[in-house]
């Protein structure tokens, strides 16, 4: 799990990459003014681990587990430093899952809709059927 906390150009911004049995989750969560160490705590132990049983997970590609020479592994790091905040992994995992939950809204609200019209239907016909019966 790596978080990273960044400024966007206004708020400060935190972003949780996770990666565990071969899923990849990403999460951005939004500070606001620049947080103190009390902050980011509070986030770890307290809204994190919510943010990440409501989160999707999109599969991720295998690593290898071998063993990396120290000098290439501080190389990695040193670039990991360089590179810009937010990856186009996390970027990519997190439009796929606001894409997902995009189209589940959608087809909730489209079942919702055909009920509420079936429900007036009945509603119609019910009156029909009590102004037909008389007295």
């Amino acid at each position: 799990m790596k978080l990273t906390i960044y400024f966007d150009g206004s708020f400060w911004c935190g972003l949780v990459e996770n990666e565990i049995d071969g899923h990849y989750q990403a999460i951005r969560y939004v500070f606001g003014p620049e947080p103190k160490d009390a902050d980011v705590l509070a986030f770890i132990f307290e809204q994190l681990p919510q943010l990440l049983e409501r989160s999707g997970s999109v599969a991720a590609e295998k690593k290898s587990n071998k063993k990396q020479n120290p000098k290439r592994l501080q190389r990695l790091i040193n670039r990991e430093k360089r590179k810009p905040v937010v990856s186009t992994k996390a970027q990519r995992t997190m439009s796929e899952l606001r894409d997902q939950a995009k189209i589940e809204n959608k087809a909730n609200k489209r079942q919702k809709k055909a009920a509420l019209i079936n429900e007036r239907f009945q509603k119609r016909q019910e009156k029909k059927r009590e102004k037909h019966k008389g007295h």
